[in-house]
């Protein structure tokens, strides 16, 4: 089976990056990898024989390039950028210019993930969520420019999908290039952003300069045993992912911690737990001694435990990814009238507002949201295991 649904989270990834880079809020980090800096010259894009052409455009405009080598693939971006780091574990290397012009940071960020996806899949599904609204309130009026194969050394498939849409945020309009290169078990993707002015002033041939120095150095899988060891492990970090995607989403700054994603890691079949027995293990594993007192005094004792809370729903929402893939978000006031907010990563039935439900999980961050009606309501952010309707 082919491992489509998962990568419905890298469109999240993408929009919290494009959010993240254009507001300009990234700090500049050290990346683990080694850089060479080299001397590279561009044409202008305006024709050398038209009769109007400025001194400016007859010149030739040199553009120093920094290359990088990461884990199992390397390529090229403009020295001028920045590295950034991202705290988002499916995005292994992210850059942004730090002179943000017409409004927009340019970025370049890129993501792995195992999938057996071909780049055509990949981009054809990209298209597909964005235009119904994937990318949330970063992406908007988004639309295909084209898509192109790209020709590419070993058994590997890669493509190039051109695309466009308006980042609220900066009020720009954003071309989008992403260059996806696929080896059989692993998706490589590098998602480069210029504002459309930045992208008529040279980008373009800047995206065309960063696709061309993309090389993907791993070795491809020809074996079954090894498709089939690539999916179990997919299938094993496939929640703790989403949760390292949503969390940043939901809350500004939010990251998963270690011990909350080792936990949903080791206990996979437990996120969600939708059979008799693995609700039967999801119960086993409750500690009754901790309660949401506990967990406001101070929740990183508790980060790889699982918890029981109940309460009545004060607002249940539901959006379905793909066919494979929903999400809920179910905001309880508990007993001790706490607010507690469950992430779901499955349908929540015939479960309302108003309903008492009781939830199990493991708890993942504390934070605070701005109530609509004036105030601040302090909450935990709870990754769901069951989900309970208490008739």
């Amino acid at each position: 089976m082919k491992g489509l649904g998962k990568f419905s989270v890298l469109l999240l990834s993408l929009t919290v990056v494009l959010t993240a880079c254009s507001s300009g809020k990234n700090e500049p980090t050290n990346a683990p990898a080694s850089f060479n800096n080299e001397s590279t010259t561009e044409e202008s894009a305006v024709p050398a024989s038209t009769s109007t052409e400025t001194e400016k455009e007859k010149d030739k405009v040199e553009v120093e390039t920094t290359s990088y080598k990461g884990d199992g693939f390397s390529l090229s971006f403009p020295s001028s950028w920045e590295a950034t780091e991202l705290n988002i574990p499916l995005i292994v290397a992210a850059f942004v210019d730090s002179n943000p012009k017409h409004g927009f940071g340019d970025n370049l960020n890129v993501t792995v993930e195992d999938s057996s996806a071909s780049a055509k899949e990949a981009a054809d599904l990209t298209v597909s969520q964005l235009s119904s609204g994937a990318g949330g309130e970063a992406i908007k009026d988004y639309k295909k420019i084209d898509y192109k194969d790209h020709s590419v050394s070993g058994n590997k498939t890669a493509g190039v999908l051109k695309s466009q849409y308006n980042q609220p945020q900066s009020g720009a309009t954003v071309i989008l290039t992403q260059y996806f290169v696929s080896t059989g078990t692993k998706l490589y993707t590098a998602s480069i952003t210029f504002s459309e002015e930045s992208y008529k002033n040279g980008g373009e041939e800047m995206v065309q300069k960063i696709i061309d120095s993309f090389q993907v150095t791993e070795t491809v899988a020809t074996s079954t045993s090894t498709d089939s060891n690539t999916e179990k492990a997919t299938a094993n970090t496939n929640a703790a992912d989403m949760m390292s995607v949503l969390v940043p989403n939901i809350i500004e700054n939010g990251v998963v911690n270690e011990k909350t994603y080792n936990y949903i890691v080791n206990n996979h079949e437990l996120f969600p737990a939708v059979t008799a027995e693995s609700k039967k293990a999801a119960s086993a594993k409750v500690d009754k001694n901790i309660t949401s007192r506990h967990l406001f005094k101070n929740i990183n004792p508790y980060l790889d435990k699982m918890v029981e809370v109940s309460g009545y729903v004060v607002e249940v929402t539901e959006e379905q990814i793909d066919e494979n893939t929903t999400i809920a978000e179910v905001h309880i006031m508990d007993d001790n009238d706490n607010s507690i907010v469950g992430i779901y990563l499955n349908s929540t039935g015939d479960i309302l507002d108003e309903d008492y439900v009781t939830m199990r999980g493991v708890p993942t961050i504390q934070y605070s949201f701005e109530n609509v009606g004036g105030g601040t309501t302090i909450a935990v952010l709870l990754t769901v295991s069951t989900l309970k309707k208490i008739q």
